[in-house]
């Protein structure tokens, strides 16, 4: 069974620097308006690999632009997280792999959890171990992100004093 890849907190595709990749034939950028000095500055590290940018402005046009694009692209996004989660499902829509894919995000990232009690995906701190869910369960939050339930999986445990979360 496929499961098509999901960008989270932690996943492969996410970087702090985007880097240009040598075996790909072409370059796709697409970023933010707020951000298009971050891509000048990729395309200006490309040398002799052809490249496009698109300003994201709205989902219809990055899909066009990704349909476009001949095989062996990479594609780059650079964007908040809202916007790079948006571009980056489109993206593995209509075909691309992760291989194929580097993301930047500007800002704060975005982490869930999710509720093995009452089946809810919560936001939550990026550095929390153990949280409390709006169910009232308490859960610690464990290693493995669930693409289908679209978080990091909750365990459900029984706090044994007050003031242990």
């Amino acid at each position: 069974m496929y499961n098509s890849p999901v960008l989270f907190f932690e996943s492969v595709t996410l970087t702090e620097k985007l880097s240009p990749k040598t075996h790909f034939v072409k370059a796709a950028i697409i970023c933010d308006e707020a951000y298009k000095e971050e891509a000048q500055q990729l395309q200006a590290q490309l040398y002799d690999t052809p490249s496009d940018t698109l300003i994201f402005e709205n989902p219809a046009d990055v899909r066009k632009f990704i349909v476009e694009q001949k095989m062996g692209t990479c594609f780059y996004i650079v964007a908040n997280w809202d916007d790079a989660v948006t571009i980056f499902s489109t993206a593995v829509e209509e075909g691309v792999s992760e291989e194929e894919l580097q993301v930047k995000t500007i800002g704060e990232k975005r982490k869930y959890v999710y509720c093995m009690k009452c089946f809810t995906p919560s936001e939550i701190d990026t550095q929390a171990k153990q949280v409390q869910c709006g169910c009232g369960a308490h859960l610690n939050v464990g290693p493995f992100y669930s693409k289908v339930r679209k978080g990091y999986i909750g365990y459900p445990f029984v706090p044994e004093a007050e003031g242990v979360m």
